[in-house]
């Protein structure tokens, strides 16, 4: 068993999810803001101003298990609103993690030490494909995102099925990024 056809899938993945989607269907997943805007049911936290309330930030997680080319890999994603989008996938082990903030992006396989650090300018630049932080946003809260990163993996040459549970909303989650010092550019 290839780890490089381990790797291949997931890596698809994070690079499609990279890539967004042109057109959406409104969200009837649970209620998650869009970015920028608070939840329609949440009550201010702390005022530091009085004119200026602080919301609560509000997390999401999810997992995933996709099959391409005979092999299935699982994995998690994990939003806070406004802020961060996560993704990990692993087949027995971690292989790949990727993060999406409103600024940049990071790409980042473990098992092939490689990585892409950049903004989304940098992101089209080297994989050709246009996004920003709300549209990957909106595409993931979609009723379709399966099908959706299913159609954009096939873009890559792989025929992929993915499954997505449905989003939870959590308490807390950490988004763990660590990437060595010395790795080669993805």
């Amino acid at each position: 068993m290839s780890v490089n056809r381990l790797l291949l899938p997931l890596l698809a993945l994070a690079l499609l999810v990279a890539s967004g989607c042109r057109s959406h269907k409104e969200a009837s997943r649970p209620a998650v803001p869009a970015p920028g805007t608070a939840p329609a049911d949440s009550a201010p936290s702390v005022v530091v101003d009085e004119t200026v309330p602080t919301y609560i930030p509000h997390y999401y997680t999810a997992n995933f298990s996709g099959t391409a080319q005979g092999y299935t890999a699982n994995g998690q994603i994990r939003i806070q609103s406004d802020s961060i989008i996560w993704i990990s996938g692993s087949k027995v082990v971690e292989l790949a993690r990727a993060q999406f903030t409103p600024d940049s992006a990071i790409i980042y396989a473990k098992i092939l030490n490689r990585c892409f650090k950049g903004t989304y300018l940098d992101l089209y630049r080297r994989f050709h494909y246009r996004t920003s932080f709300d549209e990957l946003y909106r595409m993931l809260l979609s009723d379709d995102a399966d099908a959706q990163l299913s159609a954009i993996i096939s873009q890559f040459g792989l025929e992929a099925t993915l499954h997505i549970d449905p989003l939870k909303e959590v308490d807390r989650l950490n988004f763990p990024m660590s990437v060595p010092a010395k790795v080669n550019p993805l």
